[in-house]
């Protein structure tokens, strides 16, 4: 039963709604808002760093690896440089508006690490947008998985997110304009299948922060997301791609949703997927 007492009612107009893809993100405005990606790599992390990318953000990723990172950094300034001009802003040319830093998932103190760099790199921006991409994937029958396969699994599915995500809260909690948390998932994190016992564990924060203007939300993956691995699993060449698609424009799409009517866990799969 609704209790009308804690609903608050104007009798103001509701604002003109974006198109889809078009709204600001929720939290500090474009020109003080960066988005972190933790879990970068050439397949969902760079194409989720890439969308906030072409709509003008700044982008701090992360990943273990930091030498392939500055190349994907370069090009994702180039990007978001390219739509502030197209819309009349002029961003300065001393000032990046993506780079990258190291960060392993398995090592708390890189993710302590990489999150103060971060906020030493842009002073005057505030950490708004985080995606939380990492995970260590261990397969195999049970009675064989020995048990430093579950440590690493655990270390990030569920340790380097708690970290991830008390930095990045308190960020946002320090700045008051609230922002948002989208932790990537996977069917295993609400039913683990056999032979991947490692990798199923789920992750929860939305209901205490979203009082305090921070969406949290969780994305169900199931489905094969194209990487080296995703081939190799499959017996197909590295050059091979999967058909195009849209996946990372969930993450942004989550974003740009206004507190009123906000998304709390979302389940993507193919059409042709069996469930």
């Amino acid at each position: 039963m609704v209790n009308i007492s804690t609903l608050k009612t104007t009798p103001a107009a509701h604002a003109p709604v974006h198109p889809l893809g078009y709204g600001p993100l929720h939290g500090p405005r474009r020109n003080e808002h960066i988005v972190v990606v933790l879990g970068v790599g050439p397949g969902l992390g760079l194409s989720i760093a890439s969308v906030f990318a072409a709509q003008g953000y700044t982008t701090a990723i992360l990943s273990r690896s930091k030498e392939r990172l500055d190349q994907w950094a370069q090009e994702l300034d180039t990007v978001a440089r390219a739509r502030l001009e197209q819309d009349g802003e002029c961003p300065a040319k001393d000032e990046p508006l993506s780079l990258a830093f190291a960060c392993d998932m398995l090592e708390q103190s890189t993710i302590h690490g990489a999150m103060q760099a971060i906020q030493n790199a842009w002073p005057k921006r505030y950490i708004g947008t985080c995606a939380y991409n990492g995970s260590i994937r261990k397969r195999g029958p049970f009675l064989d998985i020995p048990f430093h396969k579950i440590e690493e699994s655990v270390a990030a599915s569920i340790f380097a997110f708690f970290t991830f995500a008390q930095l990045t809260l308190r960020a946002m909690d320090k700045h008051g304009m609230g922002g948002s948390l989208l932790v990537t998932g996977a069917s295993s994190s609400t039913r683990g299948a056999e032979g991947f016992a490692p990798f199923a564990a789920a992750k929860s924060i939305a209901r205490e922060f979203g009082e305090k203007n921070v969406h949290v939300a969780h994305i169900i993956i199931d489905g094969l997301v194209e990487s080296k691995t995703a081939l190799q699993y499959l017996g197909l060449p590295a050059d091979e791609r999967f058909e195009d698609g849209v996946l990372a424009k969930t993450w942004l799409f989550l974003a740009q949703q206004d507190q009123s009517a906000w998304t709390f866990e979302l389940d993507i799969r193919p059409a042709k997927e069996k469930f």
